[in-house]
This record gives C-alpha cells, sequence and structure tokens, in this order.
C-alpha cells in the first residue's frame, strides 16, 4: 500500500509541496543548529521521494543514511531549509494553533489530500484486512498527535487515539472509515483491494452464521428428540404408555423406532400424515404424561 501511494506522483507543485510537509510531519528540528531538521523513516522509497521533492521544491540536498535497529532497517534524512525547520518547529508548539492548511500552504482542493498522503507514506501503516481491520498513523509527540486527529476529523469522523511505548498512535478501525480515508488519500488500487476484502469477509460471516444456525438447531433437535425418547421410554417401563390413548402410543412407537427423524418427517410418518403443530402437541402431552408422578 505504501509503495502504491508513493507510486501516485503528484502533477501540481502546490500537491507536491503538499506531500513533502507530510514526509516530513514526523521530524524533529536540531536544536544546536539552525535550519537543520532530521527525518526518519522506513522505507529507501519513501527517503528516495523525500529527497526528490526536497530537490525540486526547494533546491536542497538531503543527506541519506541507511541503518538498522532492533533488527529492523532504518532510512535517515538529514537536510538544511529555513522552511521546513519553521514548520517543524511548529508541528511541535502547543501554543501554534495554526491549521495546517495555513502551515503548508494549500493552493487547490487536491493539497489537503497529497499532506495527508505524506503523512501516511512517512509514519503510517496498515493490517492485512484479511485479518483485521486497523489504519493507523505512529507519531513522535501529543502535541502532533492531537493536531492530526483534528484534521482528519474533518474529512473522516474523528479517528481514536493511543499511546504505545514513547509513540503516540492515531488510528481507524472501522472498514468504511478506512475506506473513505484511502480514497481521500488517493490509494486507489489498496481502496479496490479492501473493498474484495469487504465483500469476502462479509459472504464468509453470513456463511458462518448460517452454518452455525443449522448446527444450533440440529443440536437442539437432537436434545430435544432425546428427551422425548427418555420420556417414552420411562412411561414403557411403569406401564403407564400402555393406558394412554391410541394415537399418543403410535406417535410414541413411532419416535422410537425413528428417533433422528425431524418433526416434518415424523409427521409424514403417521397414517394418515398429521400436521407439525399436532404431533408437537402429542410429544408435549407424551413428556408431561412422563414427568407426572406416578
Amino acid at each position: 500500500m505504501i509503495d502504491e501511494l508513493i507510486a501516485a506522483g503528484t502533477a501540481k507543485t502546490c500537491c507536491r509541496k503538499a506531500l513533502l510537509y507530510g514526509l516530513f510531519f514526523t521530524a524533529r528540528p536540531y536544536e544546536s543548529v539552525k535550519n537543520r531538521i532530521f527525518l526518519e523513516l522506513r522505507t529507501k522509497r519513501a527517503a528516495d521521494l523525500a529527497a526528490e521533492i526536497l530537490a525540486r521544491q526547494f533546491s536542497a540536498t538531503a543527506e541519506i543514511r541507511e541503518y538498522v535497529r532492533v533488527g529492523r532497517e532504518y532510512f535517515s534524512l538529514t537536510v538544511v531549509s529555513k522552511a521546513l525547520y519553521s514548520y517543524v518547529r511548529a508541528l511541535g508548539d502547543s501554543e501554534d494553533g495554526r491549521l495546517f492548511h495555513e502551515l503548508v500552504g494549500y493552493r487547490c482542493d487536491e493539497c489537503a489530500g497529497c499532506f495527508i498522503r505524506g503523512v501516511f507514506i512517512g509514519c503510517g501503516s496498515m493490517n492485512d484486512p484479511q485479518k483485521s481491520y486497523h489504519l493507523e498513523f505512529s507519531l513522535p509527540d501529543e502535541v502532533r498527535a492531537e493536531k492530526l486527529m483534528s484534521a482528519l476529523g474533518r474529512v473522516v469522523p474523528t479517528p481514536k487515539r493511543v499511546t504505545r511505548a514513547s509513540k503516540f498512535g492515531v488510528y481507524y478501525k472501522h472498514n468504511e472509515l478506512i475506506f473513505h480515508l484511502l480514497n481521500y488519500m488517493g490509494g486507489g488500487q489498496s481502496r479496490f483491494v479492501l473493498t474484495n476484502t469487504f465483500i469476502e469477509r462479509d459472504i464468509r460471516n453470513a456463511e458462518n452464521r448460517a452454518t452455525n444456525c443449522v448446527t444450533k438447531n440440529i443440536s437442539k433437535a437432537v436434545a430435544a428428540s432425546n428427551r422425548q425418547i427418555e420420556a417414552i421410554e420411562r412411561l414403557a417401563e411403569s406401564g403407564k404408555l400402555f393406558s394412554l390413548p391410541e394415537e399418543l402410543r403410535y406417535t410414541a412407537e413411532l419416535r422410537l423406532e425413528n428417533p433422528s427423524a425431524t418433526l416434518f418427517e415424523l409427521a409424514y410418518m403417521h397414517e394418515p400424515p398429521i400436521s407439525k403443530s399436532g404431533l408437537n402437541r402429542r410429544l408435549t402431552r407424551l413428556l408431561e404424561e412422563a414427568d407426572e408422578k406416578e
């Protein structure tokens, strides 16, 4: 999915700038060196994308370094840019109430979607939808988490937040919300795959519910048949069965001879056939007779 968003491209200069600012959403400034910032990304393609747009938009060169931490590969970018430095400092400032369209400088209707796409490329992830629905942004501080939640809430109903060690997660778990967010970011193929997964899971869940329902009904029918047979056997042992009306004795014999028959099948076996409700009345009467004290 990340690769698809990276490959989506942007035709407009303003959208490329918004995408770049999104990529640098988790960057941090060097306090000791003015205008110098550091960004950590998880894929080389994301790092190359950031470096490419930096060169085109700001004529700036990024120093890219690859390293491994806790068994995972990372790519860092170190760059000097007055505009990005000012932007990154504003992101971590809880007193700075400017919205993203003011910080970034959106120029068209697509800029906001490109910005969120950049944020997701930089710090987002999504579970395999075959297993669970979960899309999350992992952010370095609470201030940025709150600002992103506010921005996302204007597009898709407000996401939830969780604290994970030193990170702050902003996430969605509902399939329709994830679908709309993917559409907003420009993830066409991922949206298509997700839609197919929704359909497959719905069909599978419906089949499971139907199977469970059938299994439950069979279990109930077997349990009811066992109770009826036990009652008839008690009546026979006590000799009470032979004093019952002929129609009840006839039904009792059929049930003993056909323990696995359904009520419909058992009703049809009568000569002449009787209704299902009529059979139910007879079986209920047999149960009542067996429960009566002798």
